[in-house]
Protein backbone atom coordinates (compact mmCIF):
# COMPACT_ATOMS: atom_id res chain seq x y z
CA UNK A 1 0.00 0.00 0.00
CA UNK A 2 1.31 3.45 -0.89
CA UNK A 3 2.04 5.88 1.94
CA UNK A 4 1.62 9.66 1.68
CA UNK A 5 4.85 11.55 2.30
CA UNK A 6 3.40 14.82 3.62
CA UNK A 7 3.69 13.80 7.32
CA UNK A 8 7.44 13.09 6.86
CA UNK A 9 9.88 14.85 9.17
CA UNK A 10 13.60 15.34 9.45
CA UNK A 11 14.94 16.48 12.83
CA UNK A 12 18.16 17.59 14.48
CA UNK A 13 17.73 15.86 17.85
CA UNK A 14 14.11 16.77 18.66
CA UNK A 15 14.00 19.97 16.55
CA UNK A 16 12.13 19.68 13.25
CA UNK A 17 14.00 21.13 10.28
CA UNK A 18 11.36 23.31 8.62
CA UNK A 19 10.91 24.07 4.93
CA UNK A 20 12.52 20.81 3.75
CA UNK A 21 10.58 19.58 0.73
CA UNK A 22 12.44 16.38 -0.20
CA UNK A 23 14.92 13.96 1.29
CA UNK A 24 16.40 10.60 0.35
CA UNK A 25 17.47 7.85 2.77
CA UNK A 26 19.63 5.67 0.52
CA UNK A 27 20.79 3.03 3.00
CA UNK A 28 23.66 1.05 1.52
CA UNK A 29 25.41 -2.16 2.44
CA UNK A 30 28.87 -2.69 0.95
CA UNK A 31 29.39 -6.11 -0.57
CA UNK A 32 32.70 -7.95 -1.00
CA UNK A 33 33.06 -10.32 -3.94
CA UNK A 34 34.09 -13.80 -2.69
CA UNK A 35 33.82 -15.59 -6.04
CA UNK A 36 36.44 -18.31 -6.48
CA UNK A 37 37.50 -20.22 -9.59
CA UNK A 38 36.23 -23.47 -8.10
CA UNK A 39 32.96 -22.04 -6.78
CA UNK A 40 32.74 -20.55 -3.32
CA UNK A 41 30.86 -21.95 -0.33
CA UNK A 42 29.20 -24.61 -2.45
CA UNK A 43 28.24 -22.18 -5.23
CA UNK A 44 28.13 -23.45 -8.79
CA UNK A 45 31.29 -22.73 -10.78
CA UNK A 46 30.80 -19.60 -12.85
CA UNK A 47 28.43 -17.87 -10.40
CA UNK A 48 29.27 -14.91 -8.22
CA UNK A 49 29.19 -14.96 -4.41
CA UNK A 50 29.28 -12.06 -1.95
CA UNK A 51 29.62 -11.26 1.75
CA UNK A 52 27.95 -8.16 3.23
CA UNK A 53 30.28 -5.82 5.10
CA UNK A 54 29.64 -2.19 6.10
CA UNK A 55 26.32 -0.32 6.37
CA UNK A 56 25.96 3.40 5.82
CA UNK A 57 24.09 6.23 4.14
CA UNK A 58 24.47 9.70 2.72
CA UNK A 59 21.13 11.46 3.17
CA UNK A 60 20.24 14.24 0.74
CA UNK A 61 17.72 16.89 1.80
CA UNK A 62 16.45 19.93 -0.09
CA UNK A 63 13.97 22.72 0.45
CA UNK A 64 13.45 26.42 0.93
CA UNK A 65 16.38 28.19 2.58
CA UNK A 66 15.31 29.61 5.95
CA UNK A 67 18.05 31.29 8.01
CA UNK A 68 15.55 31.87 10.83
CA UNK A 69 14.72 28.18 11.25
CA UNK A 70 16.38 26.60 14.30
CA UNK A 71 16.82 23.23 12.54
CA UNK A 72 18.44 24.68 9.41
CA UNK A 73 20.64 26.92 11.59
CA UNK A 74 21.82 23.84 13.53
CA UNK A 75 22.85 22.13 10.28
CA UNK A 76 24.66 25.25 9.03
CA UNK A 77 26.49 25.60 12.36
CA UNK A 78 27.48 21.90 12.37
CA UNK A 79 28.78 22.20 8.79
CA UNK A 80 31.10 25.12 9.52
CA UNK A 81 32.16 23.66 12.89
CA UNK A 82 32.87 20.26 11.29
CA UNK A 83 30.84 18.66 14.07
CA UNK A 84 28.26 15.89 14.16
CA UNK A 85 24.53 16.22 14.69
CA UNK A 86 22.01 13.70 16.02
CA UNK A 87 19.41 13.14 13.31
CA UNK A 88 15.96 11.55 13.29
CA UNK A 89 14.35 10.79 9.93
CA UNK A 90 10.69 9.81 9.60
CA UNK A 91 9.50 9.09 6.05
CA UNK A 92 5.87 8.70 7.18
CA UNK A 93 5.64 10.70 10.42
CA UNK A 94 5.53 7.51 12.54
CA UNK A 95 8.47 5.20 11.85
CA UNK A 96 11.95 6.63 12.42
CA UNK A 97 15.62 6.12 11.66
CA UNK A 98 18.06 7.71 14.13
CA UNK A 99 21.74 8.30 13.44
CA UNK A 100 24.66 10.63 14.01
CA UNK A 101 25.80 12.50 10.92
CA UNK A 102 28.22 15.04 9.57
CA UNK A 103 26.77 17.78 7.39
CA UNK A 104 29.07 16.98 4.47
CA UNK A 105 27.52 19.44 2.02
CA UNK A 106 25.66 22.73 2.52
CA UNK A 107 24.45 24.46 -0.64
CA UNK A 108 22.19 27.55 -0.54
CA UNK A 109 21.23 28.57 -4.07
CA UNK A 110 19.17 31.24 -5.73
CA UNK A 111 17.38 31.68 -9.02
CA UNK A 112 16.15 35.07 -10.23
CA UNK A 113 12.84 33.43 -11.22
CA UNK A 114 12.34 31.51 -7.96
CA UNK A 115 12.95 31.37 -4.23
CA UNK A 116 16.24 30.77 -2.46
CA UNK A 117 16.66 27.06 -1.84
CA UNK A 118 19.13 24.88 0.04
CA UNK A 119 20.56 21.38 -0.36
CA UNK A 120 22.16 19.42 2.49
CA UNK A 121 24.07 16.14 2.45
CA UNK A 122 24.29 14.30 5.76
CA UNK A 123 26.90 11.54 5.94
CA UNK A 124 25.95 9.00 8.59
CA UNK A 125 28.75 8.03 10.95
CA UNK A 126 28.12 4.99 13.13
CA UNK A 127 24.96 2.95 13.61
CA UNK A 128 21.53 3.64 12.11
CA UNK A 129 18.71 2.72 14.50
CA UNK A 130 15.29 1.96 12.99
CA UNK A 131 12.20 2.29 15.20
Amino acid sequence: MAVAAYPATIKVSSTVINDIMTYDLPFKMDMVDTTAFSGSGGATIGTKTYVPTLLGAVVKAAGNWNKGDTGQAALETAFFARSTVSMVFSPNGTNTYSATAYVSSYNPKGDVKGVTQVDFELTITGAITPA
